[in-house]
């Protein structure tokens, strides 16, 4: 019975994982770093200092985390204490079998996370949920995405192949495009609202707003000259 509740355990604390991705992304977060604040808060092992910063300075982001942090805590005290009451007492053959059993489930929790279908429809499920509480809601910002047909906001990754690397802002005529740059992630860290004179390095994910054909073709831009 104990390696059931311990096998429950852990199921319920990936599910706090992910909930608290997702939530953490709607506060305007990108899915990668979302994703990894969510497992740091929840298994206590600390953040950047350029991401503490980002995450302590705003409102929505640190409940979350805060919320993450007690969850966290009471799940690691509620696995160890299923572990030593799962194998207190047993053969060692049972407790190879039990050590099986808590392979398979993770395995099959590894299966599901990379399963493309069943994880998008898990966070659809979730994101629609968390969308109906008043924290997440983007309020007159959700009304300018609605209404602005044909605009969006999309994160483009600049390969060192690409016509941008290397050129400042001005140069890239963004905004003669209808594009509008919104920050760069560079590793670690975020350049919000980026200078016009910011140079634009290989590997650097710009967060822009646009017109959604513009940004599909800056997408598929490469060099003059290269096939």
């Amino acid at each position: 019975m104990s390696i059931v509740a311990l096998i429950l355990v852990i199921l319920f604390s990936a599910l706090i994982i992910k909930v608290g991705a997702i939530a953490l992304r709607m506060t305007g977060l990108d899915k990668e770093t979302s994703a990894f604040q969510s497992l740091s808060a929840f298994t206590g092992t600390g953040f950047t200092t350029t991401e503490a910063e980002n995450i302590v300075n705003h409102y929505k982001r640190r409940k979350i985390i805060k919320a993450l942090m007690i969850l966290g805590n009471i799940g690691i005290i509620s696995t160890v204490a299923m572990l030593i009451l799962s194998f207190r007492g047993v053969t060692l053959t049972e407790s190879l079998t039990k050590l099986g059993i808590i392979g398979l489930a993770a395995l099959a929790l590894l299966i599901f996370s990379v399963a493309r279908g069943l994880d998008n429809l898990l966070e659809s499920f979730i994101e629609k949920r968390l969308s109906k509480m008043k924290l997440f809601s983007m309020g007159a910002f959700s009304e300018i995405i609605r209404l602005a047909s044909g605009y969006g906001i999309v994160e483009l990754t600049v390969t060192p192949e690409h016509d941008l690397a290397g050129r400042q802002l001005y140069e890239s005529n963004l905004s003669g495009r209808d594009i509008l740059v919104l920050a760069i992630k560079r590793g670690f860290h975020i350049i919000t609202t980026p200078k016009a004179a910011e140079r634009i390095e290989p590997g650097d994910k710009l967060v822009c707003f646009g017109l959604l054909r513009s940004l599909s073709e800056i997408a598929e831009q490469r060099p003059a000259g290269s096939e």
